[in-house]
């Protein structure tokens, strides 16, 4: 079987960044022949380059003539569409359509159905996003405080929608959990061609025994997802480190927050392993929507417990007292106290990290990604497989 892999990567590495470059690298490991078919958003430097960008959001004919070329030279059996936004665009589904070749496509976000990606913590909004036209996020600018970039969003939507895009030309979706499955039905896409395959990470390497002390936060540093003000707010009463790891907007008060909180920037992956197989725990408490926490996952590889927000989404990553605990999402004094708990309780966080390393185990290695996504791409070969004849 042949299967090519497509993606638009991020400028700012990403967690569908890694994702990719992981399942590339289990193919390859499992003998499949893979390859991977890319644009990097490195290219959107001059205003011309952004300009066309943003009119190619909706519909871009060079990524779709592109990818046919690639089809025609590679003749792959299946296509698996990670990312296309924003130079690739819908587009490359005609290219896959006109070669006859079947599409599968890792929802990672909610943008097909919404500029917001990520849709809001508030219930209504989130019903809004999914269920209604989405012209009225423009003027609220939700991607990346852009009116322009909002519109283009916007009108790739909606546009997509009304075509019958998702539901007469992707062949098969993967969606990261079952309840990001429920969104996407509610979304309007057709729930016989979801199905749900967890994404996966290779096991950090072995650096020995690391004496486990200090929480640690690995992510963005803003408040709408990531809920970093809450978590600051938390560790004023606590006395015990906090190192963070990662930028953004909140980066400021981070660097002033003082106490036991130790701010490390931006950290290349080995460094973040390396403190996850030496911290006592994960803080990870998210306000807004996420599709699958990668860093969950890796701390689950790192026998790392985790200490969590209450939130519908992350209940199909983190069994509440089995592979975490979880708090009332933006309770600064929940979140304290459950902290002030797990430290005189030890026993129990290290209950939990033995959970998460048998659930990292069973469900999120490379082994167990390649066991589901192989019936995906094989239940969607419509031509036979060359199978191979030994000489006789």
């Amino acid at each position: 079987m042949r299967v090519l892999l497509v993606h638009n990567f991020y400028q700012i590495r990403s967690g569908e960044d890694s994702v990719v470059r992981e399942e590339l690298a289990c193919l390859r490991q499992n003998g499949v022949d893979v390859e991977l078919f890319s644009a990097t958003n490195d290219d959107i430097v001059q205003v011309s380059r952004r300009i066309s960008t943003a009119l190619g959001v909706v519909y871009n004919p060079l990524s779709r003539r592109a990818l046919s070329r690639k089809l025609a030279e590679y003749s792959p059996d299946v296509v698996h569409i990670h990312n296309f936004f924003p130079l690739l665009s819908p587009s490359i589904l005609d290219a896959c359509r006109e070669a006859g070749v079947p599409s599968v496509m890792t929802l990672h976000n909610f943008r097909i159905l919404c500029p917001s990606a990520l849709l809001y913590p508030d219930e209504k909004l989130r019903e809004r996003s999914l269920q209604h036209p989405c012209w009225w996020t423009v003027p609220k600018k939700v991607y990346r405080n852009s009116l322009p970039g909002t519109l283009a969003l916007a009108a790739m939507v909606e546009f997509h929608k009304r075509a019958g895009t998702w539901s007469r030309k992707v062949d098969r979706f993967i969606a990261l959990t079952d309840w990001a499955k429920r969104k996407l039905v509610e979304g309007g896409l057709p729930a016989e061609r979801i199905v749900v395959k967890p994404n996966a990470v290779a096991g950090p390497p072995a650096l020995g025994t690391l004496r486990r002390n200090g929480g640690l936060f690995v992510g963005r540093l803003d408040e709408h997802h990531k809920g970093v003000a809450t978590l600051l707010d938390a560790w004023k009463e606590i006395d015990y480190p906090l190192r963070i790891i990662g930028d953004g907007p909140l980066a400021p008060l981070v660097k002033s927050a003082g106490g036991r909180v130790e701010y490390l920037g931006r950290q290349p992956r080995e460094t973040v392993l390396r403190e996850m197989q030496s911290a006592a725990f994960l803080l990870f408490p998210s306000k807004g929507t996420e599709l699958f926490p990668m860093t969950v996952i890796e701390a689950f590889a790192s026998r790392l417990p985790v200490i969590c927000s209450d939130l519908p989404w992350i209940k199909g990553v983190v069994e509440p007292d089995v592979t975490g605990f979880v708090v009332p999402a933006g309770n600064a004094a929940a979140l304290a106290d459950r902290v002030r708990w797990a430290l005189s309780n030890r026993s129990a966080l290290e209950g939990l990290a033995d959970c998460a390393f048998t659930a990292y185990q069973q469900q999120y290695t490379p082994e167990a990604n390649f066991n589901r996504l192989m019936p995906i791409y094989e239940s969607l070969v419509r031509r036979p497989v060359r199978a191979f004849v030994a000489a006789s």
